[in-house]
């Protein structure tokens, strides 16, 4: 190294980086002549978006949009040494974000162009990750030294925003920019580090119990410091700087809530090789020699110490040294920031360190994993966590063996450790354990890396089989997971699960169900068709694949007549009816042949019921749906005027009309009303319906009004104002025979809608009398009187309240349903 290289080194490490300059308005600056150099004159033209400077104009490559007002530009000439003089211009962003984005340039004197001009700030990438490039001014007494360098959001000293990589200075005897070494520590910072001097341990470290740093990056190009943290002191990680490398740097992650109490060190590599062994190859590779530090800091994001080595490091490869902090280190950041070092008058020396190791409260004598493992529950729990996590394969083995001996927290944080474990299929027994618990955050954590892993299906997939108490939580977790292998195990679970688990076995129904979206429509016939499980688990398969029964009917219809052969329990007919009733809609007649064949003939009314509200729109049923409205079950007769309420044949009316005439169940009433409500129009519909007007029943009395609305029955108008002004009626009856009014098109009815719609929205109106003035106001919408705004006046006034006006406006705007008048 040079002379003027190694004194640059030198005075750079001496001295506080600083941001350019202060704001100030003066955007013109003249260097005085010095040096052999001629002066410089800098302008900058804000407005032209350029800098005047030794005769030629430099573009600002930023848009005009983005140039900030002219007191914000920066122009400065400074002394950088042999009577020479340099012009630094920064014209910052306006408005920047936390990327600090400037456009900046160095001038010198005699050069058209300048030795540096562009965007400075993290100008690129995505967020976290973004780059660019930076200025910094080095103040050193009468002068400063310039420096340019890259800067990375995700690379930094603990502590600071940006910190200046592959650092460039400019030097005064040539006037260009070369590479330097630089402390990156402010002198404010190194003045208030605090001291500590090392303890020699001897030539072997303390093994911790976990990693607790790991390198997450270097200021060494193509190296992330990953030698420094990786447990194995014959790896050494090397500054490969010119100079002793001052201020080359490793930032390292911590465990924040697992306090740091002491560290050691291994400067030098065991077995005499160091740094020169242990270098990767560079184009100075012959030129590299082992040198180890005299003194380094450790910063983290609130503090910084100066260590000290009591030695010379290199004369005793593998020797570890302790630091003892005088408080424990609680941070999430550690940098190990170099300082001086013993050369040995080294022509070029190349400084590293081996290892760095750091221990927590729980690294005491003879302490174990175990140990730490059944502290999960105690008030330190996060700590052992945190330290767990970092602690590698005997980690997940000391947690299994603690975790029934721990509470609700500490199995939570055990599956954090599990689920922080490199490898989650080693993890998976562990984290099924915690998605069953019944209580406190584990299940949810468990689930959620589970989630993420299919190495775990195999595991699942055993436990289900094997483990009832747990097949309700399992069998969903591994039809996300991995829906292809989930079928078969959540077969062999339904085949498995008794009859009396209802719950269970509706959640494995469900599971089956997800798993089969991705399967091959051959896939439910194979398992169908699989004589080695029972019809009875081959039913569960078919219950939980629904619609999909229909890809695989030869195997379903087949498993159906096995499980009706005999004489089956009322269960096993009830079951079988959902994939008859999916067969049956995708047009088997065989299927609906077993429907008719239940409804009429099934000994148990539930069966009956249930075969009934399947056979709606199935062609074959219809004669047996029919039948079935005179059933001796009421449910039964419901829920066939329920399926053939889509029905419009003669059969279905006249039994729907019979029905509402004789039958005493009011719920079956309000399902004949179904049926005729939709059946062609006709004197024999309306009078059936008009004539329930008089039932006992509100329910069956609505039903019919609404129905006579649907069928427009205008020869019932007077009938429905019955129902609208008897006093003692049903509010709701009577507001929808209010709307009734409207829809057949009842005109005399238009004063006493009127009336009634006026009384919306007024205080005296009870509950009752504003549902009804609401259904008159929905009558008079439909009738569209031509005076309709003169009679809704009251209700658009000022005085009216917002929601009634919103209401009348509607009705204004609505479409009558009458001829227009």
């Amino acid at each position: 190294m040079g002379s003027g290289l190694r004194r640059l080194s030198l005075l750079l490490t001496m001295s506080a980086f600083s941001v350019a300059g202060t704001a100030r308005a003066d955007t013109h600056a003249t260097a005085p002549a010095g040096g052999g150099l001629p002066a410089l004159d800098v302008k900058v033209d804000l407005a032209g978006g350029a800098v005047e400077a030794n005769g030629a104009r430099v573009p600002i490559t930023l848009d005009e949009a983005r140039r900030p007002p002219e007191k914000d530009v920066v122009v400065e000439a400074m002394a950088i040494g042999r009577g020479r003089h340099v012009v630094h211009v920064r014209v910052p962003e306006a408005e920047a974000d936390a990327g600090g984005l400037a456009w900046e340039a160095i001038f010198v004197p005699g050069r058209a162009e300048p030795v540096f001009a562009g965007i400075t700030g993290l100008v690129s990438g995505d967020p976290g990750e973004r780059t660019g490039k930076a200025v910094q001014i080095v103040p050193a007494g009468d002068k400063s030294f310039v420096l340019v360098g890259d800067v990375r959001e995700d690379l930094s000293i603990c502590g600071q925003t940006t910190t200046l990589l592959d650092p460039l200075a400019l030097y005064p005897a040539t006037m260009d920019l070369r590479p330097a070494t630089v402390q990156r520590l402010s002198a404010e910072q190194r003045e208030a580090a605090q001291p500590i001097v090392a303890t020699d341990k001897g030539p072997h470290a303390d093994p911790p119990l976990a990693r607790l740093l790991v390198a997450r990056g270097s200021s060494v190009p193509g190296s992330r410091g990953v030698e420094l943290t990786d447990g194995d002191p014959r790896t050494v990680w090397t500054e490969r700087r010119p100079g002793m490398g001052q201020g080359e740097f490793v930032v390292m992650a911590a465990p924040r809530d697992a306090p740091i109490t002491r560290m050691q060190v291994v400067p030098s590599a065991p077995g005499g090789g160091g740094a020169a062994a242990a270098a990767p190859s560079t184009d100075r590779a012959g030129d590299h020699d082992a040198a180890a530090p005299r003194s380094f800091y450790l910063v983290t994001t609130d503090d910084t110490y100066r260590v000290t080595l009591p030695g010379d490091a290199s004369l005793k490869p593998g020797e570890s040294y302790e630091i003892a902090f005088p408080r424990p280190l609680q941070t999430s950041c550690v940098a190990l920031v170099l300082d001086d070092a013993y050369t040995r008058g080294l022509p070029h020396p190349d400084v590293g360190v081996a290892e760095l190791y750091a221990y927590s409260e729980f690294d005491a004598p003879g302490a174990t994993l175990d140990d730490v493992a059944a502290k999960l529950s105690s008030p330190r729990g996060i700590a052992a966590a945190q330290v767990l996590e970092r602690a590698g394969d005997p980690a997940l083995a000391a947690v299994e063996k603690a975790y029934d001996r721990l509470d609700a927290r500490g199995r939570a944080l055990a599956i954090d450790v599990a689920a922080s474990h490199e490898h989650c299929g080693e993890a998976a027994p562990l984290l099924a354990r915690g998605l069953c618990e019944g209580e406190g955050e584990a299940p949810r954590k468990a689930r959620e890396k589970l989630e993420r892993c299919p190495a775990a299906a195999p595991v699942l997939a055993e436990k289900l089989r094997t483990d009832a108490a747990s097949r309700a939580c399992v069998a969903p977790t591994l039809a996300g997971i991995a829906p292809q292998q989930a079928l078969e195990p959540i077969a062999d679970a339904m085949a498995a699960t008794p009859e009396s688990d209802r719950d269970t076995r509706l959640v494995l129904r469900a599971a089956f169900g997800e798993a089969l979206k991705s399967a091959s429509p051959g896939r439910l016939a194979s398992l169908l068709g699989d004589a080695r499980r029972s019809a009875a688990a081959r039913l569960e398969m078919m219950l939980a694949a629904k619609e999909r029964v229909a890809e695989a009917a030869a195997q379903s219809e087949a498993t159906i007549a096995e499980l009706l052969r005999g004489s089956p329990v009322m269960r096993t007919r009830y079951l079988v009816l959902d994939p008859l009733g999916e067969l049956a809609h995708v047009g088997d007649r065989d299927a609906a042949g077993r429907l008719a064949f239940s409804i009429d003939r099934d000994p148990d009314w539930p069966v009956r019921a249930h075969a009934a509200e399947l056979s709606a729109g199935v062609p074959d049923a219809q004669d047996a749906l029919v039948r079935a409205t005179r059933d001796a079950a009421p449910r039964v007769r419901e829920a066939a005027l329920q399926s053939l309420a889509g029905s419009t044949s003669p059969p279905a009316v006249d039994a729907a009309s019979s029905a509402l005439s004789s039958d005493g169940w009011s719920f079956v009433k309000a399902q004949a009303i179904g049926v005729l409500a939709r059946a062609p129009a006709s004197k024999k519909v309306d009078e059936a319906l008009g004539g329930a007007l008089h039932d006992r029943s509100a329910r069956v009395r609505g039903a019919a009004l609404v129905a006579l609305a649907r069928q427009r029955a205008s020869g019932y108008g007077a009938a429905i104002r019955e129902r609208l002004d008897d006093k003692n009626e049903d509010a709701d009856v009577r507001a929808a025979a209010a709307r009734a009014l409207g829809a057949v098109c009842d005109t005399s009815s238009a004063d006493r809608l009127t009336e009634l719609a006026r009384t919306l929205g007024t205080p005296a109106a009870s509950e009752d009398d504003q549902e009804i003035a609401l259904g008159a106001l929905v009558g008079l919408a439909a009738l569209q009187p031509r005076d309709l705004r003169d009679r809704l006046a009251p209700l658009l006034g000022p005085h009216a309240l917002p929601h009634v006006r919103a209401a009348a406006r509607q009705a204004l705007s609505a479409r009558g349903a009458c001829p227009a008048r």
